[in-house]
Order: C-alpha cells, then structure tokens, then sequence
C-alpha cells in the first residue's frame, strides 16, 4: 500500500510547550515534521472566563509555535479536527465563517468535518467549505449515489499531488521537505459515523455517514506509497482508539476530535499515537515527528511534553468586524447572580438544569420535562448576567416540545439513563430514586411523579427539547412518543424571560435533588 522500507519513525507529542521535545540532531535524509493541530473550536473567538482559550491566545501560540519550528528546520503543518463552530455568539451569528476567515489567515493546510458543521444545515457546511484556503475531508461522508459532495476536498495551494479520483475529498498527499530531509505525508479525514444520532434530524439532508473502519480500509487501499498516513478525526476518542489498534502498521498519528479529550502525551496504541487538545482553544497540539529510512531495526521512540497556551495579544484584525457585529447583539444585561449556576456532573443535582427544565414544565404544564445534560454547554458564572451568557448555555436553537408517553417508556428511559453519566437527563416533575452501585440496567429503584409512584400503565404528557425528542443522543424512548407538537417555543427564550422577569438578583441557591440514592436497608431515615 505504501512503504516498507520506513524502520524508525519518532514522534513527540504535547501541548504548546517551550523547549523542543527532540532535541538530538536529526539523521542525513530524515523528515523533521511539526504538527500543529486544534480540534472543537465550538466559535471561542473570545477568551473563555477563568480558564485559557479563544482565537487570540490560540493565534499567538501557533505563530510563536511554528516560527520556533522552521527555525529548527522543520517541516510544518496545521490540522484541525471538526467542530469549528456552534456555543458561541460570534461562531453562531456568522454561521460559522469568523471561523474560517481566521483559519485561512493563520494558513491551516486541512480540517476534517465536525458534526456541528451541519448545524445551521448542509448548505452552510457547503459553503465553509467553498470559503476555505484549504480542503476539508471527510473520507465516509456520503450522498445517495456513494459519490462525496462536491465542496469536500476542492482544489487549492494546500490540497497536494493528484489522487485517484474515489480520494478527492478523502485524503491529501503531500511531499514535505525539511532541513535534513524530505518524506511523502497522506492527510486522511474521517467524521464520526453516529452523525444522524448527535445532530438535529434532517440538518444532515440525505448525506450518509458509513462505518469509519470499512471506509478507511479502501482510502488506504487507493493511497499511492507514502511515509506517513495521519489521519483527521471527529469521532471521539474511543473510536480513534479502536482504529489505532486496527490499523497497526498502516496509520502513524490519529489528530481527533469530537469528545473534548485533552491528552497532554498523546494516547500510545501500540505503534499509533492517537492525539487531542480538549475544546475551545484551551491547548494547542503539537506533535513533532522524525521520520528516517531503515537503519538496523532501530524501535521507535516516542517523547512527550506538554503545556498549556499563554493568554494575551492584540485582537487580529480579521475578527474585528465580525465581533463588533456580534456585540450589539448579546451584550446586553438580562439579570444578576448572586452565585455561579452550574451544570450538572456524574449523577449529581444541577442548578442550572433544573433552571431548564422546571421552565419548560412551566411553560407547558406537563407532568415531566426533561433535558439531556449534553445540551447545557456553558456555566454561568457570579454576578451580571447578559444575553451572551445565556446563549453560550443554549446555543442550539432548541425548541420545546411536548409528547405523550406511558409509564412504562418512562421507566425504560430512566433506567437508560443511569447507566453512565452522560446520558443523564435534567429532570422536573419526577424523584428518580436509584441504586449508582447495582450493575447497569438495575439501578433504577423507584419514580415518583408528582409525588405519587410512576404508574405504567398510565400515560403522562412529557416536555422535551427537539433534539430528544428525534431520540437524539440515543434515547430512542422519545420516538415511540405520541401526539408529538412542537411549541415553537424556543429554549433560550425560556432562560432569557427567567432572568429579565426578576427585579432583583437571582440566588439560584443549593440545586434541588431530582436523582436521590438509595438509603440500604435498615439504614436510619
């Protein structure tokens, strides 16, 4: 498929860091490869309250980054692994092209597609594509007819050699020289293939997304001989993780995306070192990578050192206008608090969840509203409160909608849900009693609702947003739903008239538990 004469290959890996992780002199012949790489961008053009990141800090660490590494010679990319836009004012109001202005001026060679790219529709995902200096890849995303839309791979200074024509929009070849020497780099995108399960129904259109494996066994079938295969994920990374174990031999470096993971070292699978940076420009990646030809069976070695970015520069020009376009919009005060309101985390009780759902409960009058913890995307910190933070909370657009479902769906999907953290759902309406130590599917001991045990034969009217009630993020319980309406009630709508109601400021006070454990037996009451 590609080389076979490759023996050594020494890849150092790690966040924005100041001293070169290989520091020994580099082999007569030998590629000296920096890769820079970014992944779940999610629109933070501005720096994120009390932690690092936005577009700024990002910038000034990838300039200083990649001066550093000609200046040793090397070779150098950037990547970026999928969800550019989607939580932000400023990503969101411009449909994600802030985005990709300030990606084509900070001269990215690839990106893959996220799965929020589809957000605002196909026809936006289209045309960020159309807008970038560089290709977008997506190996496994499809139209009906198997062929991959047109604005995938589109021509450019950074797309590479000509490729058979089943990889244009899949995969980029690139020959790289550096001080000591030169190798032949295939960039391969793939996005995750849970796409219709993680994106509101229809965004996608008629696209199809096919198992990642299968897809990469024919790119890399067709990929001319080359030195290096990196792949550009947004799968997540257990599925990188899978892929890296399958593909021994044949992938070098997996760049991902998709479940916000920082791995400060990389992720060691075998022979493949699988990479990413959490979220938000928090970190910048960076893996350096020496390739060499065979010389007595030398192992590979692998270095790694990491840091965090440093914060501060002048605002690049190119944002300017699209900020203060954004500012008029969300900067307005709405409330104050007298206490951060927090999401939820694990099984624990969440005042800023159940802010969601006892609005929509009140909005509806339904027995049961329920929210899925995935989709509150942002905590508010103390004091004043404007339409931005709201937004940055709830920045899906979601709307309400009201179902009819029985007891006993009800008691499938909660006994669903308490199977791993991230499935939980916000809750008003009901007490979920459970048992967090008895194995999966049996930790659910008892619902009330109402103050009256859940009966199953029964049917309540349930609240929900749109995204749950296709069955997204996997609660398949909400299709079965009837006399499904959508309100048109939007959710931010909702949180903006909590606050702009109040007349002084809001104490969210202690979250009121809505998932109990059990007490054990003969336990004191």
């Amino acid at each position: 498929m590609r080389r076979r004469d490759l023996a050594t290959l020494l890849v150092a890996v790690g966040l924005f860091a100041g001293t070169p992780a290989l520091a020994q002199e580099p082999r007569e012949g030998a590629l000296r490869l920096t890769v820079l790489h970014t992944n779940d961008l999610h629109g933070q053009v501005l720096e994120p309250p009390r932690r690092p990141g936005g577009l700024v800090a990002l910038g000034r660490a990838i300039r200083q980054e990649r001066d550093r590494a000609r200046e040793r010679g090397d070779a150098v990319l950037l990547l970026d692994a999928g969800d550019l836009f989607k939580g932000t004012p400023e990503g969101d109001l411009t449909d994600g092209e802030v985005m990709v202005a300030w990606m084509n001026h900070m001269g990215y060679d690839a990106a893959v597609v996220g799965n929020h790219e589809f957000d605002h529709g196909v026809d936006v995902a289209a045309r960020l594509c159309w807008g970038a200096d560089f290709p977008f890849l997506g190996a496994n995303i499809r139209q009906p007819d198997g062929a991959r839309p047109e604005w995938l791979g589109l021509p450019g200074a950074r797309l590479g050699e000509p490729l058979h024509e089943a990889l244009r929009g899949a995969a980029v070849v690139r020959t790289l020289a550096s001080a000591a020497g030169r190798a032949r780099v295939a960039l391969v995108g793939l996005t995750t293939s849970a796409m219709k399960d993680v994106t509101l129904k229809g965004v996608t259109g008629d696209l199809e997304f096919p198992d990642e494996a299968a897809t990469l066994d024919r790119v890399l079938e067709l990929l001319p001989p080359v030195d290096l295969v990196v792949l550009i994920t947004h799968c997540g990374l257990t599925t990188d993780r899978a892929l890296a174990r399958r593909f021994q031999g044949k992938v070098d470096l997996i760049i991902g995306g998709h479940s916000h993971t920082r791995l400060p070292s990389g992720d060691r699978q075998g022979a493949v070192l699988v990479c990413q940076t959490g979220s938000r420009g928090e970190a910048l990646g960076r893996v350096r990578v020496e390739v060499t030809p065979a010389q007595g069976g030398s192992p590979r070695k692998v270095v790694a050192e990491a840091d965090l970015l440093p914060t501060g520069d002048e605002l690049p020009g190119v944002l300017a206008p699209y900020i203060e376009k954004v500012k008029e919009k969300v900067g307005a005060r709405v409330g104050t608090l007298t206490r951060d309101l927090e999401r939820g985390r694990g099984f624990e009780p969440s005042g800023l969840g159940n802010l969601h759902v006892d609005a929509m409960r009140r909005a509806t009058g339904v027995d049961v509203a329920l929210h899925n913890r995935t989709g509150i995307r942002a905590d508010i910190p103390a004091g004043e409160v404007q339409v931005r933070h709201l937004y940055e909370v709830a920045p899906f657009g979601n709307t309400v909608v009201t179902l009819l479902l029985s007891g006993k769906d009800l008691l499938e999907l909660f006994s669903g849900m308490l199977g791993s953290p991230s499935r939980v759902l916000e809750v008003s309406g009901a007490v979920i009693t459970f048992d967090p130590e008895a194995p999966v599917g049996q930790r659910l001991v008892e619902v009330t609702i109402g103050g009256k045990p859940l009966d199953p034969d029964r049917t309540y009217k349930v609240a929900t947003n749109n995204f749950l009630a296709a069955g997204g993020d996997g609660h398949a319980v909400f299709t079965r739903g009837a006399d499904v309406r959508d309100t048109g009630v939007i959710l931010l709508d909702l949180l903006l008239a909590h606050f702009r109601e109040r007349e002084g400021p809001f104490d969210p006070g202690v979250p009121e538990q809505r998932l109990v454990v059990a007490q054990p037996a003969g336990a004191p009451r």
